[in-house]
């Protein structure tokens, strides 16, 4: 019986000493992975912070001046092109392809000191273009 406990014992520290022994492995092959991950966060960092830097000395007005103007040939606006808005022309609207229905009566609303409501049903909104705008 003492052998038998005794073998038994031996297996089991042998057991837990290779547990322990794969653990430790396992533990630092995850920190090699954390060191890892740590260092790629920080060259992300700097680089995002080189990038950034790269950014502001790219959006200079004098450099934005120049790019506009190699890139985005403008011309001068002439006093003739500019137009009230009077004279810009409206297209022709149909009243019955715009209607917008009108809210009617809400129950939970008190009336009594509001302009009467029309007994009929839905009434439409319609645009309607005066000819003089000035």
């Amino acid at each position: 019986m003492k052998l038998n406990l005794t073998v038994l014992s031996l297996i089991l520290v042998a057991a837990v000493s290779f547990g322990l022994y794969q653990l430790s492995y396992e533990v630092q092959g995850l920190e090699k992975n954390l060191a890892a991950l740590n260092e790629n966060i920080t060259d992300n960092k700097e680089t995002i912070r080189i990038l950034k830097a790269e950014w502001t000395y790219q959006n200079r007005p004098d450099v934005l001046q120049a790019l506009a103007s190699k890139y985005l040939p403008l011309l001068l606006i002439a006093p003739y092109q500019v137009a009230s808005v009077g004279e810009v022309p409206y297209p022709q609207v149909d009243p019955e392809q715009f209607s917008v229905p009108v809210p009617q009566h809400n129950p939970r609303k008190n009336y009594a000191s509001a302009v009467s409501l029309p007994k009929k049903g839905i009434t439409l909104a319609t645009f309607s273009r005066t000819e003089n705008l000035q």
